[in-house]
C-alpha cells in the first residue's frame, strides 16, 4: 500500500479523535437516561451492518447509517459517537476485516458522526428526547455533513491510491445519488421521533423496517445483477465464435472509457459510451455471420457485405432492451468514417453520434494492438502514426487531437491497467448503488 495512503488513514484517525474530544470538551457529562435510546438505535445500526449484502466483489450494501444518524439526533454527544464507533468496529470485525481497512472504515465513520454532531449542536439542535420539534436547519445540516464527510473521506482514499483527482473520484461515485440522499433528512428525524413517542415499540418498528429494507434491496439487486450478468455472458458467447476477438468487447469498452475521459465527457456520458462499446458487436451472434467468422482466409466482396450488416444486427438486439434505448445510435454507427466512407449508413462528420466516433477509435486501436496471423500487434508509436494518418478520414480530427495530446493515451498501452475498466455488472452497480454508507 502506498505510503501516502497509510499517512492519510492515520490523519483521518487523528482528526476523528480530535473531533470526538471537541465534543467531549463541550459536554463532558453523560446523561444515562438520554443515552439508553441512542444505545438501542446504535445496536440496531450494528444489526443493519451485519445484514449487509454484497453489491460487488469488493463492496457491500447496507442501511446502518440511518439508525446511527437517528441515535445522534436523539442525543448528540461524544458518548453516542463512541457507541457508533464501537458498532462500526464490531461490524467490520464480524466481516473479518482487519488491519488498515478496518482502522480507516471505523475512523471515517467516527469522523462523519462527530462532525454531524458538532454541526447539529452549533446550529442549535437539541437532543430530541428533550425537544421533539423538527428543526429544519440543524437536522438537515447534520445529515448532509455526515454524508459529505463519509463519502469525501472514502473518495480521498481511493483518489490517493489510484492517483486520481479526489473531487473527480467523489463526483463520479456519489454526485448522481447525493441529491436523492437528501430525502433521508425526514427519515432520520422520523426514526428518532418513533423511539421518543413509542419507546421500545418504536425501536422495534425501526428494526423491522431496517430488516425489510435490507431484504428488499438485496432481492432487487440480485435480480438486476443476474440479468446483467446474463448479458455479459452473452457478450462472451459472441466472442467465442472468433478466436481473434476473445475479450475484444471488454477491451473496447475500457479504451472507450479512456478516450471519453480524454475528450472531457461527464461521468454519465462515459458510462453510457462504455456500455455501448461493450455491446457494439453482439449482432455477430446472428447465424449469417457464423461461417464468415470461422473462415481463416480473406473475405470475398459478398462476405464483406454481409459482415457490414453486423452493426445493424447489434443495434436491433440492443433495441430489445429498454434499458439501452439511448445507446442504440452509438452501437449502430460505430463503423461510420468521418469522411462518410463507412457503413452501414455512410454518415459523415458530426452526423455520426459522438459515442460511435469514440468507439471507432477504441475498436480500431484494439484491432491494431492485437496479434493476427498476418502481422504482429503494433506498438504505441506505430498506433499513434496510424491515428494521425487516418485523422480526418476515418477518425474525428478533434477527438484524435484530444486523445494524442492527453496523458491518458499512454494508459491504453499499459498492460493490466484496469483502473478505468469496469465489468458490465460493475458499471451498473456504480450507477444504481443502494443507499449505504461508503466504506473501503
Amino acid at each position: 500500500m502506498k505510503t501516502r495512503v497509510i499517512a492519510y488513514v492515520w490523519t483521518v484517525v487523528a482528526v476523528a479523535i480530535a473531533a470526538t474530544v471537541a465534543l467531549y470538551a463541550r459536554t463532558p457529562e453523560i446523561n444515562v437516561q438520554l443515552l439508553w435510546g441512542s444505545a438501542l438505535l446504535t445496536f440496531i445500526g450494528f444489526i443493519a451492518a451485519r445484514l449487509a449484502y454484497r453489491v460487488q466483489r469488493s463492496s457491500l450494501g447496507e442501511t446502518s447509517f440511518i439508525p446511527y444518524l437517528s441515535a445522534l439526533v436523539l442525543y448528540p454527544s461524544w458518548t453516542v459517537v463512541a457507541l457508533v464507533g464501537l458498532g462500526s468496529a464490531a461490524a467490520e470485525i464480524s466481516r473479518r476485516k482487519i488491519g488498515i481497512k478496518l482502522v480507516f472504515n471505523v475512523a471515517q465513520f467516527v469522523l462523519a458522526a462527530s462532525s454531524a454532531s458538532i454541526v447539529y449542536v452549533l446550529l442549535g439542535g437539541q437532543a430530541l428526547q428533550l425537544d421533539k420539534a423538527f428543526s429544519a436547519v440543524p437536522h438537515s445540516a447534520a445529515v448532509i455533513t455526515f454524508l459529505l464527510v463519509n463519502t469525501l473521506s472514502v473518495a480521498a482514499a481511493i483518489g490517493l491510491a489510484e492517483g486520481k483527482s479526489i473531487f473527480k473520484t467523489w463526483y463520479e461515485g456519489n454526485a448522481a445519488g447525493f441529491v436523492y440522499d437528501i430525502v433521508l433528512i425526514p427519515f432520520v428525524y422520523g426514526f428518532a421521533r418513533a423511539y421518543v413517542d413509542w419507546g421500545l415499540w418504536g425501536a422495534g418498528a425501526l428494526l423491522a423496517l431496517v430488516v425489510g429494507l435490507r431484504f428488499t434491496y438485496q432481492s432487487k439487486h440480485q435480480l438486476e445483477t443476474t440479468n446483467r450478468e446474463l448479458l455479459e455472458v452473452f457478450v462472451h458467447t459472441v466472442e467465442f465464435r472468433d478466436p481473434y476477438t476473445s475479450g475484444h468487447s471488454q477491451r473496447v469498452s475500457r479504451y472507450s472509457r479512456l478516450i471519453a475521459r480524454a475528450v472531457g465527457l461527464s461521468a454519465k456520458e462515459i458510462e453510457r459510451i462504455s456500455i455501448a462499446a461493450l455491446l457494439h458487436d453482439v449482432g455477430k451472434i446472428h447465424e449469417i455471420f457464423a461461417p464468415i467468422l470461422s473462415k481463416p482466409g480473406r473475405l470475398t466482396p459478398e462476405e464483406r457485405a454481409i459482415m457490414e450488416l453486423h452493426p445493424i444486427k447489434s443495434a436491433e438486439l440492443v433495441a430489445k432492451l429498454s434499458e439501452f434505448v439511448d445507446i442504440i445510435p452509438a452501437v449502430r454507427h460505430h463503423h461510420e468514417n468521418w469522411d462518410g466512407t463507412g457503413y452501414p449508413d455512410r454518415l459523415a462528420g458530426r452526423e455520426i453520434p459522438l459515442g460511435s466516433r469514440i468507439i471507432m477509435f477504441a475498436d480500431t486501436i484494439d484491432a491494431m494492438t492485437t496479434d493476427r496471423p498476418y502481422r504482429k500487434a503494433l506498438t504505441e508509436i506505430e498506433v499513434r502514426a496510424e491515428l494521425e494518418n487516418c485523422r480526418g478520414k476515418q477518425f474525428d480530427p478533434f477527438i484524435c487531437d484530444a486523445l494524442l495530446e492527453s496523458p491518458i493515451y499512454h494508459q491504453i498501452f499499459v498492460p493490466g491497467d484496469t483502473r478505468s475498466s469496469l465489468s458490465f455488472t460493475q458499471m451498473f452497480d456504480r450507477a444504481r448503488r443502494p443507499k449505504t454508507p461508503a466504506v473501503v
